[in-house]
């Protein structure tokens, strides 16, 4: 499918061959949205049927902000995690720190490295860890608990190459090694991800694709499920026999978004030169969770700081999510000396009820 998909973008290397890439590029992915007819359409009937769903808290808040919106927009080291193709643009080396007050208590930091490898195109490497807090084991005999302290584990480890393939195409892919360890039982896996962006050269029109978590399934095991029983009959001093349960395997959060993005202000104009505003929309089809479509905006006034906000609504009008589907935020860039350049991103998404809002903050040098 991905091969098909590839020959169907790559048709065209001149500004002449233009309508026929777009034409290329629709027909590419009505191709990837038929391979995965057997895949369920999202809906409420199998939320909480996935797992690994750390995969699946979002990184980035310039994209958060935005609503989750830079399917076809993302760049340097937040697109490893929104559109691996965006990493095709880089033109110099990303170090890139997150840090997310997520639900319940909850923390997710993101560490990220991008640049570029020559001719090969460019690479990158990510690293997300979901700190849950600690977990004070009780059982049935000790329910204030038993002194025992749990420290749950839930880690993610990628590895991105994209490339520019054409002045107007982006291709790039994601591998993550996936690391999940309570106790004694741990699960492990790897999820891909693959997008593609194109430039249609028209006041900055972008359109994206992206597949995310596709991969193998997940079951976890470990001494937690080994039990110790007596043989019957066996003789005195004999040895416990060692038995060991198994658990269901389960899937990855798999989903796919189809965005665009264009500038409201004509680029080349008087008033782009200071002022920049572009909007943004996704279509998410999801297999676990209902369908999504999103919206965002941002405006920037001189590559110096930017203010940005979001909207996303489930298609089925499920009251299921925990958020109410606002998302702001805001960015500033500071330029260090030379080609070396400091930028700090901030969001915030409104959770409906229970919880606090998340907050993001992110800091990215580059040099």
């Amino acid at each position: 499918m991905n091969a098909m998909i590839f020959r169907l973008l790559l048709g065209s290397r001149t500004m002449a061959g233009t309508k026929s890439v777009m034409a290329r590029l629709a027909a590419g992915v009505l191709i990837a949205f038929a391979a995965a007819g057997p895949a369920h359409a999202g809906s409420d009937e199998r939320t909480g049927t996935s797992g690994a769903n750390e995969l699946r808290i979002p990184v980035g808040p310039r994209s958060t902000a935005l609503g989750g919106t830079t399917v076809s927009d993302a760049y340097g080291p937040e697109a490893l995690y929104w559109n691996p193709a965006g990493l095709a643009t880089l033109s110099e080396t990303d170090v890139y720190f997150s840090h997310l007050n997520y639900i319940a208590d909850m923390n997710v930091n993101y560490f990220a490295i991008v640049t570029k490898a020559g001719s090969f195109g460019n690479i990158g490497f990510s690293a997300k860890m979901l700190d849950v807090g600690d977990v004070f084991v009780t059982t049935e005999s000790a329910p204030e608990g038993t002194g025992e302290v749990l420290s749950p584990t839930f880690a993610t480890f990628g590895l991105s190459y994209a490339r520019q393939f054409t002045d107007r195409v982006r291709f790039g892919a994601t591998a993550q090694f996936i690391n999940e360890t309570v106790a004694q039982a741990r699960a492990q896996g790897l999820a891909f991800d693959f997008g593609f962006q194109y430039a249609t050269g028209y006041n900055g029109l972008t359109f994206g694709f992206v597949m995310k978590n596709f991969g193998t399934s997940m079951e976890f095991s470990g001494e937690d499920f080994e039990l110790n029983v007596p043989i019957e009959e066996a003789e005195p001093g004999a040895s416990d026999r060692t038995v060991s349960s198994t658990t269901a395997a389960f899937e990855l959060p798999s989903y796919f978004q189809i965005g665009a993005g264009y500038d409201l202000l004509n680029p080349g104009s008087a008033a782009s030169a200071t002022n920049h505003l572009r909007v943004l929309g996704t279509f998410s089809s999801n297999n676990f969770t209902p369908d999504e479509v999103r919206g965002g905006a941002e405006y920037m006034y001189k590559e110096l700081f930017a203010l940005r906000a979001g909207y996303g609504q489930r298609v089925s009008n499920s009251d299921n999510d925990m958020y109410n589907g606002f998302s702001f935020g805001a960015g500033l860039n500071l330029k260090l000396g030379g080609d070396t350049r400091l930028k700090f991103d901030y969001s915030n998404r409104m959770v409906r009820e229970f919880f606090d809002d998340t907050n993001e903050f992110a800091v990215k040098l580059t040099f």
